[in-house]
């Protein structure tokens, strides 16, 4: 089963990763602005759970490069959906889904590769926005 964001395979045509971003309590000490903590402080306040936030890392690959941009083109479109019209469930292939989250940003990590293969690198960032 490839990965998914909201039915579609987004990132199937290459290798890809899922990586899931700190977690932990947001903490408030007085007189310093709010921090990530993964130990409990007795002496701060905690407000809350940090966001989760995943990342998928990889590679698009496409035999031309017109393919190339309908690959690129099909991400942007769901970064542009994923803002306007909600969230949808993103699913790592391997069993894991979690729905409520917002594609919140894509970008390049590299140059366009013109081989065999038209390929570029990539990093796209999902946010939880369920309560």
């Amino acid at each position: 089963m490839p990965s998914m964001f909201n039915g579609a395979p987004l990132f199937a045509s290459g290798p890809h990763r899922f990586v899931m971003q700190r977690r932990g309590q947001t903490e408030i000490e007085p007189g310093k602005p709010a921090t990530i903590q993964t130990q409990p402080n007795p002496k701060w306040t905690q407000i809350g759970l940090v966001q989760l936030s995943i990342s998928v890392r990889g590679r698009l690959v496409a035999p031309t490069e017109d393919d190339l941009w309908t690959l690129r083109d099909a991400i942007t479109g769901a970064l542009t959906a994923s803002a306007g019209a909600g969230s949808g469930t993103l699913e790592d292939g391997g069993g894991q889904s979690w729905p409520d989250m917002w594609l919140v940003s894509y970008v390049e990590t590299g140059p366009v590769d013109a081989g065999r293969v038209w390929s570029v690198g990539y990093e796209a960032v999902f946010r939880y926005v369920g309560q």
